[in-house]
């Protein structure tokens, strides 16, 4: 009787020691913070489910101008919110990347999506609009990361990439373009690499973390 009373409070003991090591394995903690990337400049929050699951509500906006690359002048207005659960898994492993690699899905609203490109090849003032060209609102996102790299016991950065899928046709808006050339822009749009770019997301991010002493488990 002695040998089982021990048994079981070994077995015990082992079970809770083991549960802590689980959750020290985990990237994820509450926190908010502030982001830049291909989506512009954006804050987001973050909070934990569980050790391997998370959930993210994080708005972005693209800082308005006209730009100029090579012969183009063109501006793009960009905005969105995006709202993503992320998923570790490989929680519980001992490896670096076991710790802080997360998979990530959810969905995103973007306000404005939209590329105009100007009249000329150099900047000018009052200068005449081309065309524009209309993304697609509503676009559910696909990705990963690196989460959980600590900067300090209060700051942490995470790095992500992935892909807002277009499930609306693009939109063209003639200005002072020939019409005539709407089948060439269209097929120029629809090919490789111009019909990737609007949904590609790289994004880096530092957050402030919150609850310090019940979250210092997540910087083992």
């Amino acid at each position: 009787m002695k040998k089982i009373f021990i048994f079981f409070i070994t077995a015990l003991a082992s079970l809770q020691v083991k549960a802590q090591i689980w959750e020290e394995y985990s990237s994820f903690y509450p926190g908010v913070g502030i982001h830049v990337g291909t989506r512009g400049l954006g804050i987001e929050g973050a909070y934990p489910l569980s050790d391997a699951f998370n959930v993210r509500l994080g708005a972005s906006i693209f800082p308005s101008s006209k730009m100029k690359l090579g012969n183009r002048v063109f501006e793009i207005n960009r905005s969105d919110v995006t709202l993503l659960a992320d998923w570790q898994p490989l929680i519980g492993k001992d490896s670096w990347i076991a710790r802080k690699w997360i998979v990530s899905a959810g969905i995103g609203y973007f306000f404005e999506n939209r590329y105009e490109r100007y009249v000329g090849t150099r900047k000018v003032a009052d200068q005449k609009k081309d065309y524009g060209v209309e993304w697609g609102k509503l676009r559910p996102y696909i990705g990963t990361g690196i989460n959980g790299i600590r900067l300090s016991q209060r700051l942490n950065m995470a790095v992500n990439v992935g892909y807002y899928i277009p499930i609306e046709s693009t939109a063209i808006k003639i200005y002072e373009k020939d019409p005539v050339d709407i089948p060439k822009l269209r097929e120029d749009l629809d090919s490789f690499p111009y019909n990737m770019v609007p949904g590609v997301n790289v994004q880096v991010g530092i957050s402030y973390i919150f609850f310090k002493n019940s979250y210092n488990k997540y910087f083992q």
